[in-house]
């Protein structure tokens, strides 16, 4: 026998409860036995029984009375009814009640067994389609990958827990939502809207890569893989896409072409700056020795002024490069990312002197006080209040919110009321020498994003939806040791 079933026999003549059990058990089947309903209560074990064969008049009632009992003390069991009056009446009732079969007595034991042998297959494919559907389910539960089911017009039937941990949305409120308004970036609608047309056409569309944005506005880059579903007919009814998170894979990637660039222009510098300044000194040294003999010259006296300034102005930049290029080794010390801010803010008073700028806090009372290195961030701020200052027209209001994420995450948001920043900017923003000034080198937000690294934090642009302001965020570790 392929597939066991244990089957409740409800029977109350001694010899054909007897024959039948005799018949079933060879067969292979586990077979509990009741003369009435009464012992059928107390024998009966909810889902352990698979079949109930139920004479139709025991001495405690009918089978017509007993079938919706029968039905809620085994729900899984399938029923067939024996009896030795086969009236039309009766045997539309035992169906109508749920019955799957009705045998007459005589009992034929090919006829049982026929009937047995049908309900046991079915239950086996029944078992096979629960366990594939538990594995599936199981897979889905734990699997490390996004798993998506869009219906055909974009609209969200499923996702499994993994995307609720990456992105922070719940299924329960993303149900029957859609797919591309909800949970992607707006500047990317069109673009991944083609791709899901595409895949509904059988167009192999794997491959690529799409952010998703997270319930607080992050956004996840993933690699996504994409296929129809399809129904008995060959008729597509869902897009399936799994996605694989490469965020923190670009991320990694990027540093390392960060790296490379900065180790080629730290060997370039290293040959450049030692030339570099000996001729500066050389050009130094000829413009005093020249000065001496322009006493009774000041026009002259005020071209090599310029000449002076501008040399002092190629050393700086040269200087400028060489520190760029240089690692950045951490003097960590306990302090309060406030004070750091403020007293920037205070030595910035000469750039806005005359203007009308503001500086204004938003604070969660916990989390500011940290391990770090206190100039470097000095920097971080001066760079990130200049830029504003200098990109923003009065009235400037620059905000600077400190709020702790977790147990070790610190999160600064700083905002302007600028014009805010294209998306080329966004994008090239931290790259080095990119700037939109006709003065300086670029190498400011460079440096700002090369500190942050340093202390194992991030750095990026937020996004506004609505234009308006430049809003940068920065995320801080609270515990973190020099290497």
């Amino acid at each position: 026998m392929e597939y066991e079933l244990t089957i409740l026999l409800v029977e109350d003549d001694p010899d054909t409860r007897g024959n039948l059990r005799d018949i079933l058990e060879i067969d292979g089947h586990r077979v509990l036995v009741a003369p009435s309903m009464a012992m059928a209560r107390e024998v009966v074990v909810d889902d352990q029984v698979g079949l109930i064969l139920l004479d139709r008049h025991l001495p405690d009632g009918s089978a017509d009375d007993f079938l919706p009992e029968l039905h809620g003390l085994a729900p899984g069991a399938e029923v067939i009814v024996i009896t030795g009056y086969a009236d039309m009446d009766s045997t539309i009732a035992a169906f109508r009640e749920g019955a799957v079969d009705y045998i007459l007595k005589p009992i034929n034991p090919g006829v049982l067994r026929k009937s047995v042998a049908r309900i046991a297959k079915r239950r086996q494919i029944e078992g096979e389609l629960v366990r594939e559907q538990q594995f599936a389910d199981e897979i889905l539960e734990t699997a490390e990958a996004v798993v998506l089911v869009l219906n055909l017009d974009g609209k969200i039937m499923r996702f499994n827990p993994y995307f609720e941990r990456i992105s922070g949305w719940k299924l329960s409120d993303c149900l029957g939502q859609d797919w591309f308004d909800v949970c992607l970036p707006s500047r990317d609608r069109a673009t991944i809207r083609e791709v899901f047309l595409d895949t509904k056409q059988d167009i192999d569309t794997s491959g690529s890569i799409h952010p998703i944005l997270t319930r607080d506005g992050h956004e996840r880059q993933i690699r996504w893989s994409n296929t129809t579903l399809k129904d008995d007919q060959a008729d597509t009814y869902a897009v399936l896409a799994v996605g694989v998170d490469v965020t923190d894979l670009l991320a990694a990637q990027e540093r390392a072409l960060r790296s490379e660039r900065l180790a080629t222009i730290g060997h370039t510098i290293t040959g450049l700056a030692h030339e570099s300044r000996n001729a500066l000194q050389r050009i130094q040294a000829g413009l005093e020795m020249l000065e001496l003999e322009l006493d009774d010259r000041p026009e002259a006296r005020r071209d090599v002024d310029s000449i002076q300034r501008a040399t002092h102005d190629l050393n700086n930049l040269l200087e400028e490069v060489r520190s760029f290029a240089a690692p950045i080794h951490l003097q960590l010390e306990e302090t309060s990312l406030p004070e750091i801010w403020r007293r920037v803010w205070r030595h910035l008073a000469v750039s806005r002197d005359g203007r009308d700028a503001e500086l204004t806090e938003v604070l969660d009372g916990e989390g500011c006080r940290m391990r770090l290195d206190v100039l470097r961030l000095e920097q971080v701020f001066r760079n990130l209040m200049e830029n504003s200052l200098a990109a923003t027209e009065d009235p400037v209001r620059i905000q600077i919110e400190c709020q702790r994420i977790g147990t070790d995450i610190v999160r600064i948001l700083l905002s302007d009321n600028g014009p805010g920043l294209n998306i080329e900017q966004r994008e090239k923003i931290f790259e080095p020498f990119y700037t939109t000034k006709s003065t300086g080198t670029g190498l400011g937000m460079s440096i700002v994003a090369r500190i942050i690294e340093a202390h194992h934090g991030t750095i990026r642009v937020v996004e506004q939806e609505q234009p308006g302001g430049a809003v940068f965020e920065l995320r801080l570790p609270l515990t973190l040791r020099t290497s």
